[in-house]
């Protein structure tokens, strides 16, 4: 073989060889930087941002508000403006007056009175209004009304013998007994003490919702 035909063939194949290896190692990275730039790819799109994730916050749902005003709205001032006109018409104006008469049921002691609240007052009178088809009424049959339903406070014992020690009958007359049916107590005294018998009748009886007393 001719040494130079020998050698131009060796720089064929070195040649083809060469280029060979380059294009492999060029379709080799390429592959390789798309595999991976596919794969991050893939990666990115599985995981939602921050943006994407569902809120697991439970959702609030807006409430209607509560109505809590009524047709009519009372002050505290409306309440003592009426239980100050009774308390005038009552001490003022009637029992002093020449129309009032014990029989007719409005008789009061004051510390008894001002003992009501003047919420309890107005309610006692908004019952009668209901009763007389929402009219008001007069002072004396309000007066009167209140007088037979105003509530009988807890310390009324103690109201009456603040008035007893302050009458001319506690001079005379000490109280022996009381004797409680409800609305009213029987008080006996020293001068006629309590034996239960039929005829053992009270000195006095007193009427607990108002604080006044009878003989």
């Amino acid at each position: 073989m001719n040494k130079e035909y020998g050698d131009d063939t060796m720089r064929q194949v070195y040649l083809v060889g060469s280029i060979l290896l380059i294009f492999v190692l060029l379709f080799g990275c390429s592959s390789d930087s798309q595999s991976s730039d596919s794969s991050t790819i893939k990666e990115q799109a599985s995981e939602p941002t921050t943006n994407e994730k569902p809120s697991t916050a439970p959702i609030e749902k807006e409430e209607a508000p509560s109505s809590t005003t009524t047709n009519e709205s009372v002050s505290l001032e409306d309440m003592e403006l009426l239980k100050e006109t009774l308390r005038t018409y009552i001490f003022d104006e009637y029992m002093p007056g020449p129309d009032y008469v014990y029989a007719k049921g409005v008789n009061w002691t004051e510390n008894f009175y001002d003992n009501l609240t003047a919420k309890e007052v107005w309610k006692v009178i908004e019952e009668y209004k209901e009763l007389n088809n929402g009219k008001d009424g007069t002072l004396f049959e309000q007066a009167s009304y209140l007088s037979e339903h105003a509530p009988i406070k807890d310390n009324w014992k103690e109201l009456f013998l603040e008035n007893w020690n302050n009458s001319s009958l506690s001079k005379d007359f000490k109280i022996d007994t009381l004797i409680d049916h409800g609305e009213t107590v029987g008080v006996y005294t020293n001068a006629n003490p309590y034996t239960g018998g039929k005829e053992n009748n009270p000195m006095i009886t007193l009427f607990k919702r108002t604080g006044y007393w009878h003989g």
